[in-house]
């Protein structure tokens, strides 16, 4: 294949670069994944060898989509070229060089809930509160002091902060996984680099190996992975790196735009490509997104231009309320096509929280509107998958302690937590098969609970030694252990009707887990020559399914409308979109402070470029958060400020409300998610603020609870501490509540706890 053809002059310029570091500026939609597997294609006529070619995504759809497009074009040429998410990489490095790397070359990959329950152990152990410090919170703590810079890693935590809870239990947490003979997502990025540093000749094999280096998404890498593409291409300084900083919108769990931004100084004598000619948006659409853009701070000037027709104005509506705000946008999409002219399946809605898509669910059902909420429960973390998947870690890894817990007493055999505990010992991260061995052999099991452990037992070394592909020893699971006969046993007989559509649903993705088994066999055998039923299938299959990551979960071909978050749409494109919350408060965050305040124009921007043919934006000038009563009052958001009618068409009343939101309020937030976390710890660990009132001492002195620290009330929810008077039993804090306004409260006996959950953005770590 002619590795030049169907290219615009910008992008040839770019797969044409000479050997050294290149850097390719993609704006959006100008095509950079076909520049990628071009370059590759250029490489290869080069006379590179395939397995001397590292080509790196973030998802792995991406590097599914990059694998395919190669074979489409080489075939049988293709095979050997690496090609997989940074995770995927590394993990393929630890497994060749486990010995090295300290590890076992079975060590098992701890997904994200695994990870959780052995934070939650942790602290647990240490007398440490989840309602205080959010166990998911502390979790991306302890990843972020694994990925980040040496200084940032030494640097003293503040007092009661998220990072100070993290870093108190992490040798307890690091210990538990070396236990189970796991490592977690960070491990496979920090790992390497230490294994890098300690074996210089381990490291000499790869940069000898790896010829020329290509990396997708760039401003969205971490220290540790821009570490890594440095460290490999030392030798031969060979970077192909592509990215755009308009679209880092990554940096709250860890992502350096600066990345890119210093591309140029960080490998020496780089060369820089633009690509300007947008494939994708209407001229209208893409007009204002180069505004919203042109206002940012620091970021490689782009030009964008597209041949597509100008198309219809983007529209901005303004609402009464999150309702009505709802069922506006909706009317408007249906008034582009939406259901008609363009499939529901090419229509989707943004926004900035996940509480944000009720009212949009509430509108699409009273209008009879298929859709779905993309970043729910993610197929491979459903209940049946999970627990199918420890079966097989246990085919490979008899010894994994956190796979036989799980599985033990799934279907229910009379195994649970206290007959366990008869059998594991006090500290152990869970009960390992030999354990459950000597517990029968000395007898702390009788009766029906001995019998069916020891059944279990003998069905898993049955199992162990089948020759049999992921495919069939999934059947064989589902068969041998009763898995499949406790499901249709649920749906047939269940009392709850809940409890039955539950079951069904088991079932059916017992199947859809079988068929993705399936789809892995003919990929590995197509591309890597690998059997089916080699151990090493067994592994990959496993380590694939924990590498997954939530953007490789929608379903293209749902027919419905997409609701999601704005950091869920990035990479995806629809000809229709629509975009709510547009308003301070969301868009930018209330959260957000001056070093965020770019990243949130470039969160507006990556929405808005997703639009091919229509888009509408919307604001509501009232929000009540969730179970409250009382609402807050906002006005439109400060990036659209200014912009005339040649860019933006203004529907309804634009005016602000007469009614503000309380002074110092914040946007409300969903539990759980740790999106904020490191502002949230800049603030507690700010200085208080100068008040009369305030004590004459540090805020460490006066716990969690020092002027300046946020907290939560049972009754008034989240607030702020302006001020604290008096000692002991007598003291007082005054508190301003985001809903309830100002309060002062005895400490002793108000319901307060330090509010150290962060802004949910929609979604947790990408892996």
């Amino acid at each position: 294949m002619d590795y030049l053809e169907n290219l615009n002059p910008q992008q040839k310029e770019a797969v044409l670069a000479p050997p050294g570091a290149n850097l390719v500026l993609a704006g959006a939609g100008s095509g950079k994944t076909r520049v990628l597997v071009h370059r590759v294609l250029r490489l290869l006529d080069d006379g590179m060898a395939p397995n001397r070619i590292l080509a790196i995504t973030f998802t792995n759809k991406a590097a599914g989509e990059m694998r395919e497009r190669l074979f489409a074009s080489l075939g049988e040429g293709a095979k050997g070229i690496w090609v997989g998410t940074f995770h995927a990489v590394c993990a393929r490095i630890l497994r060749a060089e486990a010995e090295a790397a300290g590890l076992s070359p079975g060590f098992t990959i701890f997904s994200r809930g695994e990870c959780l329950t052995l934070v939650k152990r942790c602290m647990a152990a240490a007398n440490i509160s989840e309602e205080r410090y959010p166990p998911r919170s502390v979790l991306d703590q302890v990843g972020r002091r694994k990925t980040s810079s040496a200084e940032a890693e030494d640097a003293e935590p503040a007092p009661f902060s998220i990072d100070a809870t993290a870093l108190k239990i992490t040798p307890a947490y690091e210990r538990a996984l070396r236990e189970a003979g796991a490592v977690d997502f960070d491990d496979l990025l920090a790992r390497p680099l230490q294994m890098f540093r300690r074996h210089p000749e381990v490291l000499r094999k790869y940069q000898e190996r790896f010829e020329e280096i290509l990396v997708d998404e760039y401003q969205d890498t971490n220290p540790a992975q821009d570490e890594l593409v440095a460290v490999l291409s030392r030798a031969h300084g060979r970077v192909f790196a592509v990215g755009d900083d308009d679209q880092g919108i990554y940096g709250w769990r860890g992502a350096r735009v600066e990345n890119i931004l210093d591309f140029e100084r960080r490998f020496a004598g780089a060369r820089v490509f633009r690509l300007e000619e947008n494939y994708r948006s209407s001229g209208a659409i893409l007009g204002l997104a180069s505004r919203i853009m042109g206002e940012a701070g620091a970021r490689h000037e782009k030009r964008l231009f597209t041949r597509k027709p100008q198309g219809e104005a983007v529209c901005y509506l303004a609402a009464a309320n999150a309702e009505e705000e709802a069922e506006a946008v909706l009317k408007r999409l249906i008034e582009s096509g939406a259901g008609g002219e363009i499939p529901w399946g090419d229509t989707a809605v943004f926004y900035r929280i996940n509480t944000q898509s009720r009212a949009l669910e509430e509108a699409a059902r009273r209008r009879g509107i298929p859709y779905q909420v993309v970043k729910g429960q993610r197929f491979f973390d459903r209940a049946e998958v999970q627990d199918l998947a420890a079966y097989l870690r246990l085919l490979i890894r008899p010894d994994d302690g956190a796979a036989f817990s799980r599985i033990v007493n799934r279907p229910p055999r009379g195994l649970g937590p206290e007959r366990l505990k008869a059998i594991a010992r006090e500290d152990a991260p869970g009960v390992t098969t030999a354990a459950a061995e000597a517990a029968l052999d000395e007898g702390r099991l009788r009766g029906n609970a001995a019998e069916n452990l020891r059944l279990l037992l003998d069905t898993l070394k049955a199992l162990a030694s089948l020759r049999a592909g992921p495919a069939r020893l999934i059947e064989e699971v589902l068969e041998r252990t009763g898995y499949r006969a406790w499901m249709e046993g649920a749906v047939r007989g269940s009392a709850s009707a809940e409890r039955r559509r539950a079951a069904a649903r088991a079932m059916e993705g017992a199947k859809e887990f079988i068929a993705a088994a399936r789809a892995f066999e003919a990929r590995i055998i197509e591309e890597e020559g690998v059997s089916p039923e080699s151990d090493e299938a067994r592994t990959l299959f496993l380590e694939e399914l924990a590498l997954m990551g939530e953007a490789d979960e929608l379903s293209g071909e749902s027919g419905a409308l997409s609701l999601m978050t704005l950091h869920a749409a990035k990479g995806l494109e629809f000809a229709a979109v629509g975009v709510v919350g547009v308003q301070e408060g969301l868009i930018p965050h209330g959260r957000s402070k001056d070093a965020s305040l770019d990243e949130e124009r470039r969160l507006l921007y990556v929405g808005v470029t997703r639009a091919k043919r229509f888009l509408c934006l919307s604001w509501a000038k009232e929000r009540r958060p969730d179970g409250k009563k009382d609402s807050w009052a906002t006005q439109s958001s400060r990036f659209l400020d200014g912009l005339g009618s040649e860019l933006i068409k203004r529907v309804g009343d634009h005016a602000p409300p007469q009614r503000r939101a309380p002074r110092g309020f914040r946007a409300p937030r969903d539990a759980g998610d740790s999106r904020y976390a490191d502002i949230l710890a800049q603030e507690k660990a700010a200085p208080p603020r100068k008040e009369k009132s305030a004590p004459a001492v540090s805020p460490a002195a006066l716990g969690p609870f020092a002027p300046g620290a946020r907290v939560r009330h049972k009754k008034f929810g989240l607030g702020v501490i302006r001020a604290r008077e008096g000692t002991g039993d007598g003291t007082t804090v005054s508190v301003e509540f985001e809903n309830a306004g100002p309060r002062k409260l005895v400490l002793k006996y108000a319901p307060l706890s330090p509010a150290d959950e962060g802004v949910d953005g929609g979604e947790n770590r990408a892996v």
